[in-house]
């Protein structure tokens, strides 16, 4: 190989780094761009997310939070599915709710849990990073956690990934 094919080579691998970079951090979003749930705790979210339930009656609820025509829904759908499969096993309430805006929440795809108390054990995302598929999905662990007797208020508030702003 000569100076200049190993040179050209060189500036070819750079530009190809540099351009998938920059498509890719194009793809991830902040899920709480706008800092909506900074001053936000799970005891102050109960009341908002209880309001998405059928009834007063404080029960075990699985609740998925999208909005209509987001692209970033799909990616989300294996999160979802596994997440269903463990809540119907445990006789969770699932709830799909589809939302256009909201003075709180910041983002979906994203997902609320509720006790059987009534409290949020946790509120956020799926997953994070492209397809938000770079983590086994922190509602999972939460879900899991909570079946072995863990207690958690989890608000998940710095995030990257692909979601649809509220």
């Amino acid at each position: 190989m000569t100076r200049f094919q190993f040179a050209m080579l060189a500036l070819w691998l750079s530009f190809t780094v540099l351009a998938f970079s920059y498509f890719i951090n194009d793809k991830l979003k902040d899920f709480d761009a706008d800092n909506k749930l900074a001053n936000i705790t799970a005891l102050s979210l109960a009341p908002q997310i209880r309001s998405f339930l059928s009834s007063d009656s404080a029960e075990n609820s699985i609740i998925h939070l999208s909005k209509k025509n987001c692209g970033c829904q799909a990616t989300s759908e294996v999160h979802i599915q596994e997440i269903n499969n463990i809540a119907l096993v445990n006789h969770f309430n699932v709830i799909n709710v589809v939302l256009e805006e909201h003075d709180t929440l910041p983002s979906t795809p994203s997902i609320a849990i509720i006790n059987n108390a009534g409290e949020v054990i946790y509120y956020g995302p799926y997953g994070q990073g492209i397809a938000c598929s770079q983590t086994a999905g922190y509602a999972q662990t939460v879900l899991k956690n909570y079946l072995k007797g863990y207690m958690s208020n989890i608000i998940i508030k710095e995030a990257k990934g692909c979601y649809c702003k509220l």
